[in-house]
């Protein structure tokens, strides 16, 4: 599909998604359809047939305007369009990007939940995005109050990659109170999208519509958490259907947040309570860990001078290679607590690398190419 000529069947009103997909199946290519648009009146619909007439003559006005707002067009069927988008039963046919449209992604995996989340919610929606955006995951989500926000925050905590998913039109942001997230997104190269053209008010029906795209576009879909009858049942309830993994993270019973996510381990879930799970599900292996090829000088191990206490005795611990967390409280004898500052603090001087599921490995401070110091 063009993209004039999909723009234009977008946004014909009175063409339902089912008549748009009849009258394209008809045609052959919405290139066909709109050379000989009167040999698929009946498909289009007394109203729908007009109405393409009208948005076929106003189309290359239409796509002046977005480009002049900054949007891009992805095609179904065309180049960067989703490959697991394309396979859903109703398939957006077209996507408006804000940002990187580069969206069809090699790692891409949901993070949902209510927007009345509780601090336990938050805490570990964002840990576990942060934590699969290490290990080069692309966290997808509907940058809503609540989880939502905290999944794409946590992205780009580690400096991810991360798509937000509108339930209304690109220049009809929403949430309000998100924009700014919405502007770190974009800064940090990520990307905005939504099925929805310009001037679009986001609905209640259209959210749950966005929840399809969610689904569709990720290999899985983790529910942090949620009541039973809630968008991210929805959007469970979509990945479900196509094929797709869910987790869900588990919750007190007198959390009334916890119910969904519950629920669906009952039901079959996966329980997660780290990153690591996901990644070992997908079989997804984190970046850092990957085995190189062709290298003929892997970066020699040493102890940077002028270190003492704890942090010698961490780097000490890594010279044999990465550690868990609980390795490295054991060897620098420190509790959880004061373990969680110092690795912080080595991070930052470049000690040490903190990879998903709270495993860490020697940071460049700690390495000698070539035999060089």
């Amino acid at each position: 599909m063009l993209e004039t000529e999909a723009m234009a069947l977008l946004v014909s009103a009175g063409v339902s998604y089912g008549r748009r997909e009849a009258a394209l199946m008809a045609a052959g290519s919405a290139r066909a359809l709109a050379d000989n648009p009167e040999a698929f009146a009946a498909h289009l619909g007394e109203k729908g047939f007009p109405a393409y007439r009208r948005a076929l003559r106003e189309a290359d006005k239409r796509l002046e305007d977005i480009e002049r707002q900054g949007m891009k067009l992805v095609v179904r069927g065309g180049e960067n369009y989703p490959r697991r988008l394309e396979q859903i039963v109703h398939p957006p046919h077209l996507l408006y990007v804000w940002g990187d449209m580069q969206i069809d992604e090699p790692f891409p995996v949901a993070v949902v939940g209510t927007r009345q989340a509780s601090a336990y919610g938050l805490r570990h929606a964002r840990r576990i995005a942060c934590d699969l955006a290490k290990a080069g995951v692309c966290v997808v989500s509907g940058i809503a109050l609540g989880i939502d926000a905290c999944a794409h925050e946590g992205a780009l905590d580690a400096q991810g990659r991360t798509i937000a998913v509108l339930g209304g039109a690109l220049d009809r942001f929403y949430p309000e109170e998100n924009r700014t997230l919405m502007e770190r997104i974009l800064d940090a190269g990520g990307s905005v999208i939504s099925e929805y053209p310009p001037g679009k008010k986001p609905e209640r029906f259209s959210f749950l519509q966005r929840n399809r795209i969610i689904a569709g576009m990720s290999l899985g879909v983790l529910v942090v958490e949620g009541p039973k009858r809630s968008g991210a049942a929805s959007t469970a309830q979509y990945a479900l259907e196509e094929g797709r993994e869910v987790f869900a993270l588990p919750g007190s019973i007198d959390n009334p947040a916890s119910e969904l996510p519950n629920r669906l381990l009952a039901e079959g879930a996966q329980l997660i309570v780290s990153a690591r799970d996901i990644l070992d599900t997908l079989v997804i292996e984190p970046i850092g860990t990957q085995k190189r090829e062709n290298v003929q000088h892997e970066p020699a191990l040493f102890v940077p001078e002028g270190l003492s206490g704890a942090p010698l005795l961490v780097c000490r611990a890594l010279l044999s290679g990465e550690k868990d967390f609980d390795d490295l409280c054991m060897a620098a004898g420190e509790d959880s607590s004061e373990m969680g500052a110092l690795l912080i603090e080595m991070e930052m001087d470049e000690l040490v690398v903190s990879h998903a599921g709270c495993m860490y490995a020697p940071g460049p401070a700690m390495e000698r190419k070539n035999g060089l110091s």
